[in-house]
């Protein structure tokens, strides 16, 4: 084979292995589904470009967890410009927002895996999240930190971004309910970046609301420890 075939088959088999996984989940899944929709009659083809179904699947998660820096890297001068704590928080949601919504249906299927391995995490979730989701974690600390201020608790800091990841993932695990309540909403592709503007302002309020509160002295509520 050429290098251009080489190429396109791998590319093939990849997206192919997506559509399977997203629907059958990974123990599901057999190479014999993925390579018949790729089209790939030589079933060894997995083995010979990715080392098997194993390491199929964690380059997929890889892919996918990566992707939020990708973006970001992509946008580095851009992003170089963003001087305020508040833009920069507003350009950490808009590349979040783009990287979960903006893929069209092979997103969806990618949210799909996101989603199956945050409820059965395989045994690369813990090795993604150290490469890549600590990094992610970080960055939006020291956003948020800017924006309430250095007397703010870490674990305030905290509830404040996964509030904001939260609101930001809902959509996407709700969507087809949403879409069934509110019929007048556009598809996701199309309605991310209008999520993205109202995410930020909704935050941006709430962080302020919070900010202003250590200021009086009052005390926010405390995570009961007793669960």
């Amino acid at each position: 084979m050429n290098d251009s075939g080489e190429g396109n088959t791998k590319d093939i088999l990849f997206v192919a292995a997506i559509r399977i996984f997203a629907k059958k989940g990974y123990k599901g899944a057999t190479v014999r589904e993925i390579c018949k929709l790729a089209g790939a009659a030589n079933l060894n083809s997995i083995n010979y470009y990715f080392g098997g179904k194993d390491n199929l699947y964690k380059n997929i998660l890889d892919s996918i967890f990566s992707d939020y820096q990708k973006r970001k890297d992509s946008q580095l001068k851009v992003m170089q410009k963003k001087s305020t704590p508040e833009e920069r928080l507003r350009s950490f949601i808009h590349i979040y927002c783009e990287m979960l919504y903006a893929g069209g249906e092979l997103a969806t299927d990618l949210s799909t895996i996101f989603i199956a391995e945050m409820s059965r995490p395989s045994y690369y979730l813990s090795e993604m999240a150290k490469k890549y989701m600590v990094p992610q974690a970080d960055e939006l600390t020291a956003i948020l930190q800017d924006i309430l201020g250095p007397n703010t608790s870490t674990q305030t800091v905290r509830d404040c971004g996964i509030s904001i990841i939260g609101a930001i993932g809902y959509y996407g695990f709700t969507w087809p309910l949403l879409s069934q309540i509110y019929s007048d909403l556009p598809n996701m592709q199309r309605y991310y970046t209008h999520l993205a503007d109202r995410v930020f302002q909704f935050s941006l309020g709430g962080l302020r609301a919070v900010r202003r509160t250590i200021a009086t002295g009052a005390k926010l509520p405390r995570r009961n420890s007793k669960g």
